[in-house]
C-alpha cells in the first residue's frame, strides 16, 4: 500500500491545517489540550501559583481566538503566521518598540509585533520561551509552546493566581488594561462553569481592532492597548460592544459582573416574586495577602 499524498499547503508556509473539532465550550479540541497541558506542567513546576487552563483560555479567546479558531497543525503550530501590527507608533495607543531581536521572531528588522496565539513581544518571548509540545523546539507561532510561555509568565514573580487580586495583578502585567483584565477574567470565570460570557457580560473596549493587543514588556514598561472585543466563535454568545459596563469590582479596576446560571437553575416563575435574603452582620474585611510581584 503506497502512502497517500497530501494535499499542498494553501498558506504557502508547508503546514497542513488539521481538522478542527470544537469542544462544547467553542474552544479547538488542540487548543483546549494545549492550555490544560500548560495547567499540568505548571501543577509539577510551580505548585503555589495555581494557574488554570480557563485563564490561559480566556487569554487565548482575546488574544487570537484560540489560535484563530483552532487553525493549526497536527503539532498546533499555527497555518498562517498571527502577527499583531508593526509597534512603530503609527496605530493609536500603540508605543514605539523598536527590533529587538533583527526580525528573528517577527520577520519585521525595523520595529517589533506581538507573535502568535498569545501575542508575544519578540524581547517577552526571548525570556518566556518554552517547548509546550516536547518536539525539541521553542516557536511562539505553536499553540502548546505559546501556552505554556504564557503560564509561566502569568506565575512569576511568585504569585498564587488562587488569590482573585493576584490573578488580577498577573493578567494585567500581561496586558496593562483594566478593561483587557476583566473580559479575560470574565472569560475564564464562564469557561469554568462551562459556558460562555453572554454580551451584556463583556467591556466594551473597542479602541483598536482585533489583533491589536501584545503582552506587557517583562521590564514593565506600559503597553497599555485596548482590543475591541473579537467576534464570536461557533457556538459562542455575540458580544454587544453598546452593553453598559456594570459597576466596579474592585477600585481602580472595571467589573467581574454575576456569570450567567449554568447548572441546577431554579425555573422563574414571575407570579412569584423573589425572596429578600435576611439582613445580617457584615463580617469585617479581610486584609489582602502581600502580592510578590517582582
Amino acid at each position: 500500500m503506497t502512502n497517500p499524498t497530501l494535499p499542498s499547503s494553501p498558506t504557502g508556509t508547508g503546514l497542513i491545517a488539521a481538522p478542527v473539532i470544537l469542544s462544547s465550550l467553542g474552544i479547538p479540541e488542540i487548543v483546549l489540550n494545549a492550555y490544560r497541558s500548560a495547567e499540568l506542567t505548571l501543577m509539577v513546576e510551580a505548585p503555589k501559583c495555581g494557574v488554570p487552563w480557563h485563564l490561559l483560555a480566556g487569554i487565548g479567546r482575546i488574544e487570537s481566538g484560540h489560535a484563530g479558531g483552532g487553525r493549526t497543525d497536527s503539532s498546533g503550530t499555527t497555518v498562517t503566521p498571527i502577527l499583531g501590527p508593526v509597534l512603530d507608533g503609527r496605530l493609536a495607543g500603540n508605543e514605539v518598540i523598536r527590533d529587538t531581536d533583527r526580525g528573528a521572531t517577527d520577520g519585521d528588522a525595523g520595529h517589533d509585533r506581538a507573535v502568535g496565539p498569545m501575542q508575544f513581544i519578540p524581547s517577552t518571548w526571548a525570556k518566556y520561551a518554552s517547548d509546550g509540545n516536547a518536539d525539541g523546539a521553542a516557536d511562539p507561532n505553536n499553540v502548546f509552546d505559546a501556552t505554556l510561555a504564557a503560564a509561566r509568565y502569568l506565575c512569576s514573580g511568585g504569585l498564587d493566581l488562587r488569590d482573585p487580586l493576584q490573578e488580577t495583578r498577573a493578567v494585567l502585567r500581561y496586558n496593562n488594561s483594566g478593561t483587557y483584565a476583566a473580559n479575560v477574567i470574565t472569560w475564564s470565570n464562564a469557561y469554568r462553569n462551562g459556558g460562555t460570557p453572554t454580551p451584556s457580560e463583556l467591556s466594551d473596549s473597542s479602541t483598536l481592532p482585533p489583533g491589536a493587543l501584545t503582552d506587557a514588556a517583562s521590564d514593565g514598561s506600559d503597553l497599555a492597548r485596548e482590543l475591541a472585543v473579537p467576534p464570536a466563535l461557533p457556538g459562542e454568545a455575540t458580544p454587544n460592544p453598546a452593553a453598559p459596563a456594570p459597576a466596579p469590582l474592585i477600585p481602580g479596576l472595571p467589573p467581574l459582573p454575576p456569570l450567567p446560571c449554568v447548572f441546577f437553575c431554579p425555573p422563574v416563575d414571575p407570579a412569584v416574586p423573589a425572596p429578600v435574603p435576611a439582613q445580617s452582620a457584615a463580617p469585617p474585611p479581610a486584609t489582602p495577602p502581600a502580592v510578590g510581584v517582582r
